[in-house]
């Protein structure tokens, strides 16, 4: 019933290797819990057994005792174990939203930004478009008079 040591994985491809790499060590995780579960229930059929058919109880309940201390250490070690893995997904999830917040922040900057400049370039566009009245250095008055400038 001892942990096993998982070797260190080579540096995922992309970010979909790293999410499977992540779930499937959690999934071995619950499982090695879940044979811990069903361990302790045979080695307590094999206690009670041992216990009732036997004449040396002393010895029975020594060796129940050694190993109920190995079996709940060994249980606390996968609790740990789950434990972490759940809070260091948890940690990168938190992060990973962090930065796309951080990015979607940007952006709305940046279409705050082209909004003002837009506005902006609308009121010059507006002042430039009202005609200003064209005066000429001769001006055709009524009468075929004409005067100059």
């Amino acid at each position: 019933m001892g942990t096993m040591a998982t070797p260190i994985p080579r540096v995922a491809s992309n970010f979909d290797e790293v999410s499977m790499h992540q779930s499937l060590l959690f999934s071995d995780s619950l499982k090695d819990l879940k044979n811990l579960r069903s361990q302790l229930y045979s080695a307590a059929e094999y206690f009670e057994l041992s216990y009732t058919n036997d004449d040396q109880k002393h010895i029975v309940v020594e060796t129940l005792k050694d190993y109920a201390i190995k079996a709940l250490v060994n249980t606390v070690d996968h609790l740990g174990s789950v434990t972490y893995k759940v809070n260091d997904l948890l940690d990168e999830k938190v992060d990973e939203v962090s930065g796309t917040e951080f990015r979607v922040s940007c952006i709305e900057q940046r279409l705050r930004t082209c909004q003002e400049y837009i506005d902006h370039e609308g009121l010059s566009q507006q002042s430039s478009v009202i005609d200003t009245p064209k005066y000429h250095k001769r001006y055709i008055l009524p009468g075929n008079t004409s005067l100059s400038s």
